[in-house]
């Protein structure tokens, strides 16, 4: 695939996400967004996916904070990468907003653990894109919302095919969600399994602090760099 079939296929796929889940936040209230970056460019060198977005702000909150009647295909990503640059709303509102996963980001892909992946080019996404306080909140979204996102995820896998996949949970059973077969644990807090024949990995999320102290963030770091060479 060419960078202009990725963008055309981009946009029909951004555009399919934002008009069915409009339909189903009219029903939850629940806000939603897909991307914690930009999607610009077609196979990157890493995805890194999530869970669902935290927070609980509320559809109609939001839209009427931003002055519009649905979100829009244009209104689901960042424009700027947050797992590195602090958006300016966050610096406007005085909020930490992801100040700790940029802080444990930094430290785990950095060049001292041996990564030559650049984090500032990497995309990351959401499994589920309707947001909760909490992870263990999810099991009060709509069944069909969740199970509509977890399979236009795995449609943009295929659309974006990133050279590397690493899911940020220790959960199997929200891998299982998303088709993740085949799970073996490789010792520092990282495992791999299969997505439709594609091999990934994953790792703790970051608000599990006890995964990642200076010692065992180096470790995992370390081991990652050569995984995902």
């Amino acid at each position: 695939m060419t960078q202009a079939d990725y963008i055309i296929k981009r946009n029909k796929w951004l555009e399919e996400v934002s008009n069915a889940c409009h339909d189903f936040a009219l029903q939850s209230d629940l806000d939603f967004y897909a991307f914690q970056t930009p999607i610009d460019h077609y196979n990157p060198e890493l995805l890194i996916i999530g869970i669902n977005p935290g927070g609980g702000g509320s559809y109609s909150s939001i839209l009427e904070e931003k002055g519009m009647s649905k979100r829009s295909a244009s209104d689901l990503a960042y424009d700027v990468n947050t797992l590195t640059t602090k958006p300016q709303w966050e610096v406007d509102c005085g909020m930490k907003g992801n100040d700790v996963m940029r802080d444990k980001f930094a430290k785990l892909f950095s060049a001292d653990n041996g990564f030559t992946i650049i984090l500032d080019n990497a995309v990351m996404m959401n499994m589920v894109y309707f947001n909760t306080p909490k992870e263990v909140d999810l099991g009060t979204v709509d069944p069909n919302a969740k199970a509509y996102c977890i399979k236009k995820t795995q449609e943009f896998i295929e659309i974006l095919n990133p050279k590397h996949i690493l899911f940020l949970t220790s959960s199997a059973a929200n891998l299982k969600r998303c088709s993740v077969t085949n799970l073996v644990g490789l010792g520092n807090n990282i495992k791999e399994g299969l997505l439709n024949g594609r091999k990934v990995y994953t790792i703790p999320h970051y608000s599990y602090y006890g995964a990642y102290s200076n010692v065992k963030s180096a470790s995992m770091g370390k081991a990652l760099s050569v995984l995902l060479q």
